[in-house]
C-alpha cells in the first residue's frame, strides 16, 4: 500500500492512504473546487404588494433569474422582506418561494413560512407583522434559466397579507454553488 504527504505550509501534514486494489485505481480531484460560489444574483424591491386571495399570487418585484454555469450546482436562495398580516377571529398566512420551471409558470418546488394571528373575540382584527428571511437550497440540474419567485396568499376569508418592501426594501440572493 503507498501513500502520499501533503506538508503545511509552516507545519504538519496530511496523508493519503491509497487501499489494496487490483489492478489499478484513479483518484479524480475535480479541478473546479468543491463548494465554491460561481456567481450571486440580487434583487431588490421597494414596493408594498397586498392579496386577500385564499390562492398563492406573486409578489410583485419579488422573482429572481439564474443561469447555472454548471448543471450539477446547487442554488442557495435568501429571501428577505416584511410582512403584515390583518385577520378576524385569527387565521393564518402563508409566504413561499416557488421554482418555476418555464414561462408557463409550472411549478417545481416548494417551501413556505406560515404566520398565524392569535385568536380573539369574535369581529376583532388580529394583526401581525415583521421582518423576515427565508433560505432554501435547490439543484436545478441544468444551464437553463432558472427563475424563483415569492408568493403569498391568506387563509382567512376577512383578511389579508401585504408584503410591505416600501418600508423595508426586500431582497432575493441566488447564489450558485459548485457541486
Amino acid at each position: 500500500m503507498g501513500s502520499v504527504r501533503l506538508y503545511g505550509a509552516t507545519s504538519g501534514y496530511l496523508e493519503l492512504q491509497a487501499p489494496d486494489v487490483s489492478p489499478n485505481a484513479t483518484l479524480e480531484i475535480p479541478s473546479g473546487g468543491f463548494g465554491k460560489v460561481l456567481q450571486v444574483v440580487r434583487v431588490t424591491d421597494a414596493t408594498e404588494s397586498s392579496t386577500s386571495s385564499s390562492s398563492f399570487v406573486d409578489v410583485t418585484g419579488m422573482s429572481v433569474t439564474i443561469t447555472p454555469q454548471k448543471a450539477d450546482s446547487n442554488i442557495l436562495l435568501i429571501f428577505n422582506f416584511s410582512y403584515f398580516l390583518q385577520t378576524v377571529n385569527g387565521g393564518t398566512a402563508q409566504t413561499a418561494y416557488y421554482q418555476i420551471a418555464d414561462s408557463s409558470n409550472s411549478e417545481i418546488q416548494t417551501g413556505y413560512a406560515l404566520w398565524e394571528s392569535a385568536a380573539s373575540s369574535a369581529g376583532r382584527s388580529n394583526r401581525l407583522g415583521n421582518t423576515t428571511t427565508m433560505f432554501a437550497f435547490t439543484s436545478p440540474g441544468s444551464t437553463s434559466p432558472v427563475t424563483y419567485k415569492l408568493r403569498f396568499r391568506v387563509n382567512d376569508t376577512n383578511g389579508y397579507q401585504k408584503i410591505e418592501n416600501d418600508n423595508y426594501t426586500g431582497q432575493i440572493y441566488a447564489i450558485e454553488v459548485a457541486a
